[in-house]
């Protein structure tokens, strides 16, 4: 049963990471200050999380992050999509960037909602319990921020 829990986990954990990053795209090109401080925020929390996360296997051998345990096909057309994904915020400007980063956001933080969500279902550790329902909550709130945004840039 652990090994679906280390699935999960690794998916949280590789979310988190790649989203700890997702403000420097905001460096290269300009964007609405609304726009640019959730994308911060989104960042801050997931290097939080991130961080946190880290701390786990300290606690608790059985936790690794090194089992997506995804078919090769669905691997590769994640690994498609993020690139395409990325090649369209970095190509495109003005409207059209905040739209994309709004958009991208919004399915990132409703995925990190909807994993912790998957996780929560098998997780006995209160601590790590306690984390998943934070970050489920937090997530579902810039969801819905990001949600507020895009219907105002569309």
């Amino acid at each position: 049963m652990f090994r679906h829990q280390n699935e999960g986990y690794s998916l949280l954990y590789k979310l988190m990471s790649d989203d700890t990053d997702v403000n420097k795209i905001v460096i290269f090109t300009r964007a609405d200050d609304s726009v640019v401080n959730l994308v911060k925020e989104i960042a801050s929390a997931s290097a939080a999380a991130k961080k946190q996360m880290d701390e786990f296997p300290k606690s608790d051998s059985r936790i690794e992050y090194d089992e997506p345990d995804l078919p090769k096909l669905e691997a590769k057309g994640r690994e498609l999509q993020s690139s395409a994904d990325a090649k369209g915020l970095l190509t495109s400007s003005g409207k059209e960037f905040e739209v994309l980063l709004i958009f991208s956001q919004a399915e990132a933080t409703d995925y990190a909602v909807q994993l912790s969500k998957a996780i929560i279902e098998n997780e006995k550790d209160p601590t790590r319990l306690a984390f998943l329902t934070n970050l489920s909550k937090q997530f579902a709130d810039f969801h819905e921020r990001l949600m507020s945004l895009l219907t105002l840039k569309s």
